[in-house]
């Protein structure tokens, strides 16, 4: 056994924590090797340092203590809304806004268009839809043009809250450069 293993399981050798064959290498070792045996009395000598020393212990009343110094503390105040950054918040993205429109970065025309477009056609086809069954006299087909109108509706706001995210640039009308 070298030092450097014999350092590593010395510890664990006062402990009693090695087994019989580990312990009978690092006796051995000791038995031959001046600075591991002086390094193994060195820790020995701090352990029984430390079995000497008395253990800590809080006074009986210390959690009473402190719960009433907690007591006596006043309670903290909430954070109010920092009104003055909300408000130049509000500013700068009003600014950025108008300057991004100024500038045609952001067409809204072209997306209130393509916006009013699609409901559009949705609802020329449900109009189209109701208008046949009202002629037929299909009240029940009537009630199912609308229901399928609102069906589609109802898939469109599903499908636009789960990918407007991914389509804002589009939206927006940002021209790629």
């Amino acid at each position: 056994m070298n030092c450097s293993a014999c350092e590593a399981r010395l510890s664990a050798r006062i402990d009693g924590d090695l087994s019989l064959s580990e312990a009978k290498a690092v006796d051995a070792h000791l038995s031959t090797c001046p600075a591991c045996r002086a390094l193994a009395q060195d820790l020995r000598t701090v352990e029984i340092q430390l079995e000497g020393l008395r253990g800590i212990e809080p006074r009986a009343d210390f959690t009473a203590s402190v719960m009433a110094a907690i007591a006596t503390l006043p309670a903290p105040k909430p954070a109010g809304v920092r009104w003055r950054w909300f408000v130049a918040y509000l500013a700068a993205a009003w600014a950025l806004l108008i300057g991004l429109t100024m500038t045609r970065v952001i067409n809204w025309q072209h997306a209130f268009a393509a916006a009013a477009t699609e409901l559009g056609k949705v609802g020329a086809a449900g109009s189209t839809l109701a208008d046949v069954a009202s002629r037929s006299h299909l009240t029940t087909l009537a009630a199912g043009a609308f229901g399928m109108e609102m069906f589609v509706l109802a898939v469109g706001a599903i499908v636009l809250r789960r990918y407007l995210p991914r389509l804002t640039g589009w939206l927006a009308g940002a021209q790629a450069i």
